[in-house]
């Protein structure tokens, strides 16, 4: 295979260094020009099918980059954490963390927003959006040339790996969250939850309210804006959506919320107008300072969602 991708081969690095505390699984191989690429997940922690999970996904879309960044810096930090804070290994002994740092590799190679074939991993899923929709923007089966595109049927293997890990590790847990990771909408960071596809109501609204009240209370001063994603759009074939519904068909008296990163790029565009002109730039940070204050921005977002699962009983 070629490993060519930097953040891939930090994937295989930490599997290497820490082989002690991760368990990798080759969900699936992409092929493109450029050559193979594995679809990597992590897991670590509890092998009761459960334990209390948190599942963390980036990559999704192969020019934010920032999100894989975020991902593996958060993960560094937590070896590191374990290697000294005894706490993290007795968390470990009664939950789980699942990773899949990057979702799109061949996305990553080709250094474009679809994965190889052109589809958009964000609207490949079986869903249809009711609704207020934007033209294109919400999702398209007219050309793979175009942005947004949906694929012409069925779903990609990218889309397969994320939902069998998932399926996996999330459905039967007794608490299951999972953040996805992006940028590139608006001034703000966003934390999404459902419903992507219609203005309804979602189910477990209520758990999540508790869930997100207690971080605010926690992080007073926080930076991001919490909303269901159709305040600020609706797509067709939304992954999270789709996944919702299937666990809830599998186990209907479990909660599991699933949640989306969008990290407001256009903010990184104001302050540094000339990334415009590159198509990496308006997705990511491209000054050291902003890149640094990303990779640091997070991480209390990231630790708080994990240690939530093991106290799932005090807001669940």
């Amino acid at each position: 295979m070629n490993h060519l991708i930097p953040e891939l081969l930090e994937v295989e690095q930490l599997i290497e260094t820490h082989n002690k505390h991760v368990r990798p699984e080759l969900l699936g191989t992409v092929t493109t020009p450029k050559g193979d690429y594995p679809v990597m997940g992590l897991v670590m922690g509890s092998l009761d099918p459960h334990a209390p999970t948190c599942a963390f996904f980036a990559g999704v879309h192969g020019l934010e980059r920032v999100g894989s960044h975020v991902l593996l810096s958060f993960l560094r930090t937590l070896f590191v954490k374990r290697a000294w804070d005894k706490d993290w290994e007795r968390f470990f002994e009664r939950n789980r963390l699942i990773a899949l740092p990057v979702v799109n590799p061949a996305g990553f190679a080709l250094n474009r927003r679809s994965n190889g074939r052109g589809v958009d991993l964000m609207r490949n899923a079986p869903v249809e959006a009711q609704g207020k929709l934007l033209p294109g923007v919400s999702g398209q089966r007219f050309s793979a040339r175009l942005p947004w595109y949906r694929g012409a049927e069925g779903i990609e293997l990218e889309t397969q790996a994320v939902a069998s890990f998932v399926e996996k590790y999330l459905f039967d847990a007794r608490a299951a969250i999972s953040i996805d990771l992006h940028s590139g909408f608006g001034m703000r960071d966003r934390l999404w939850y459902p419903w992507a596809k219609s203005a309804d109501v979602f189910p477990h609204a209520p758990a999540l309210e508790r869930l997100m009240s207690l971080f605010e209370a926690t992080y007073p001063y926080h930076v991001y804006k919490i909303e269901p994603q159709h305040h600020s759009y609706m797509t067709h074939g939304d992954l999270w959506d789709w996944l919702y519904m299937r666990q809830q068909e599998h186990h209907p008296s479990a909660a599991y919320l699933p949640l989306t990163l969008e990290m407001g790029s256009w903010l990184w565009v104001k302050k540094n107008p000339w990334q415009v002109f590159s198509a990496n730039g308006l997705f990511n940070p491209v000054k050291q300072h902003r890149y640094a204050r990303t990779m640091r921005r997070h991480l209390h977002l990231l630790e708080f969602l994990l240690r939530s699962v093991d106290s799932h009983h005090n807001w669940a």
